[in-house]
Order: C-alpha cells, then sequence, then structure tokens
C-alpha cells in the first residue's frame, strides 16, 4: 500500500491472489478483511500514504506534524494486522455465529 494505490491494488493484485488463497484454504472473508486492513496500513505509512497528506491539507497540519502524531496508531494497527493474519479466529467469530459460514 505504501508503493502501490489503493484501486491498482483492488483491481491488479487482489485478483490475482484469489485463487492462491483459494488453493491455500483462505477463508475469503479473512481475505477480503486482511486486504483491506494493508492497504488501511499503506494508505497511513510516512512517506507516501495519501492520508497523511489528506489530513494535513484538511487540518492545515504541516505534513512533518502529521507524520509525527501518525506514529503510535501506526504502531497498534501493525500489531493488530498480525493478529488478524495469523489468527483468522478473531475476524471470523462474528460470521461463524451468524452462521454465513
Amino acid at each position: 500500500g505504501m508503493f502501490m494505490d489503493t484501486s491498482t491494488i483492488q483491481l491488479v493484485f487482489v485478483p490475482i491472489m484469489i485463487p492462491v488463497a483459494n488453493a491455500l484454504g483462505i477463508d475469503m472473508i479473512h481475505f477480503g478483511l486482511v486486504v483491506t486492513f494493508n492497504m488501511m496500513v499503506g494508505l497511513s505509512t510516512p512517506p507516501f500514504g495519501m492520508l497523511l497528506f489528506i489530513t494535513s491539507g484538511i487540518s492545515g497540519t504541516p505534513l512533518k506534524g502529521v507524520m509525527k502524531e501518525i506514529i503510535w496508531p501506526l504502531v497498534v494497527m501493525l500489531i493488530v494486522l498480525v493478529l488478524i493474519t495469523y489468527i483468522p479466529e478473531i475476524t471470523l467469530f462474528l460470521p461463524r455465529a451468524a452462521g454465513l459460514i
């Protein structure tokens, strides 16, 4: 997400990876959530994260100040990303409880 725009990821990368995920037995709900969260982290990662530029422009805060404030939320997002990637039950608990899968 830091090097590639999210629309490119959705149009090029995801259709290539769906058959790979199916072949590996990865649930599509889990796959979609991990991809979406990865794109969110990429949009928030300095120095190319588009959300940083948008936040800076809307708030009138210099980009350096926005980058300084995103560090701890980014650490939390990366920890959550690792958790939802390697413990699929976190993301699949509610769909399973509702009988969707």
